[in-house]
């Protein structure tokens, strides 16, 4: 059994509208809604997170993937996508493509 913690948050107008429409469109309640978005958006900022990284040349691609939370080819395909280099050393190009 997961334990579940409680976020209280304020928020707008303008934003608490928008979550409503979504609780009618999806025919969800509130929390579900919530919890639903607040999961994409940490998986999101995990990913822009790995790429800024992988950007300023930080981390390798193995580990951007793991900060991520993807598999090593889906990282690729994120950084191709954003238009992200991927500059890598030869002995990690080696180990990669499993020559040592």
């Amino acid at each position: 059994m997961v334990l579940l913690k409680v976020i209280t948050v304020r928020v707008d107008d303008r934003l608490f509208e928008m979550i409503e429409e979504i609780c009618r469109v999806e025919k969800a309640e509130r929390a579900d809604v919530i919890r639903r978005l607040l999961e994409n958006a940490v998986e999101q900022w995990k990913i822009n997170r790995a790429l800024q990284l992988l950007r300023e040349g930080k981390v390798t691609l193995r580990t951007a993937a793991r900060i991520a939370g993807k598999i090593y080819v889906e990282m690729l395909d994120l950084a191709s996508r954003y238009d992200v280099l991927v500059q890598m050393a030869p002995e990690d190009l080696l180990r990669d493509l499993g020559g040592e």
